[in-house]
């Protein structure tokens, strides 16, 4: 099993690790294998000293583990061949199997059973470490490629569905619940070309309301900057696509042919610990 199907199985089923990319996955799981290898090897030890403790303790172990060397032994020096060898030693499994389960059932059994809850431990640390990482001052979504469209998305399945094939490079770069914002609540500032108030949504305001006045109206629509502050379902945190979607149901009434290329988002400013991010949007 290579590295990229073991963070597969191992990652799967694990809701913690949906926010980390699969190279992230990689890194989580890799020092997982390392600490369940320290683990096993600690345990077995154990166990190996254990087993050599109780031969001096009880009379009776001692003689079982010296007759199953013997046997051993025996089987294996009376063949010559490379056939004999492996007869040799499936004769001597009978005499080994006890030993070996002592050994490798606590093991396997400790491995399956821990392996999990490192995950989710590894997990929550590596994301606290990258949350305290990233700057609130980062430009976000900028490596996905999108078009807005009329179209409103209820669930963050469908609109997923539809990035992943956009484009081919999506299917690379685009990490639907990664964290995009570190922030329970964040201000979009888009421009947008409007006919009036009607256009605006419950959640919505002009920045600038002399935008509106009769003078600035051109071939009947006024262009504006609309301000709208989103909260995060989690009430932490905003994933990619839960983000992305949200600006997207902002955009889907007022969009205009040949300004509808999603092109990220860029870092305005921090009001009152809400970060503010103008969308940036081209041809």
């Amino acid at each position: 099993m290579d590295i990229h199907e073991r963070t597969t199985k191992w990652s799967k089923g694990i809701s913690e690790m949906d926010v980390l990319s699969l190279a992230e996955k990689e890194t989580v799981c890799n020092k997982v294998a390392k600490q369940l290898f320290v683990i096993c090897v600690t345990i077995d030890t154990l166990i190996l000293i254990a087993i050599i403790v109780g031969m001096f303790e009880y009379p009776w172990l001692l003689d079982y583990m010296t007759n199953t060397a013997n046997t051993v032994n025996q089987n294996l020096s009376t063949t010559h061949s490379q056939a004999g060898r492996a007869g040799g030693t499936m004769a001597s499994l009978s005499h080994m199997i006890s030993v070996l389960a002592v050994m490798l059932i606590p093991t396997i059994g400790v491995f399956y059973i821990i392996k999990k809850p490192l995950l989710k431990r590894e997990t929550r640390k590596f994301v606290e470490k990258k949350l305290a990482a990233t700057s609130s001052t980062d430009d976000v979504l900028t490596s996905v490629y999108w078009a807005f469209s009329n179209q409103e998305y209820v669930g963050d399945d469908a609109l997923n569905k539809d990035i992943m094939y956009y484009i081919e490079d999506n299917k690379d770069n685009w990490n639907p619940k990664g964290i995009a914002v570190n922030n329970r609540k964040v201000c979009i500032v888009y421009e947008a070309f409007i006919t009036g108030t009607e256009q605006l949504r419950s959640n919505e305001h002009i920045v600038d309301i002399t935008d509106l006045d009769e003078e600035n109206r051109i071939d009947g629509v006024f262009q504006t900057d609309i301000e709208v502050e989103l909260s995060a379902e989690n009430r932490r945190y905003f994933t990619n696509v839960e983000l992305l979607r949200k600006i997207h149901n902002q955009i889907a009434n007022k969009i205009v042919d040949g300004l509808d290329s999603f092109e990220g988002l860029e870092y305005v400013e921090t009001v009152d610990r809400m970060p503010v991010y103008r969308v940036m949007i081209g041809d």
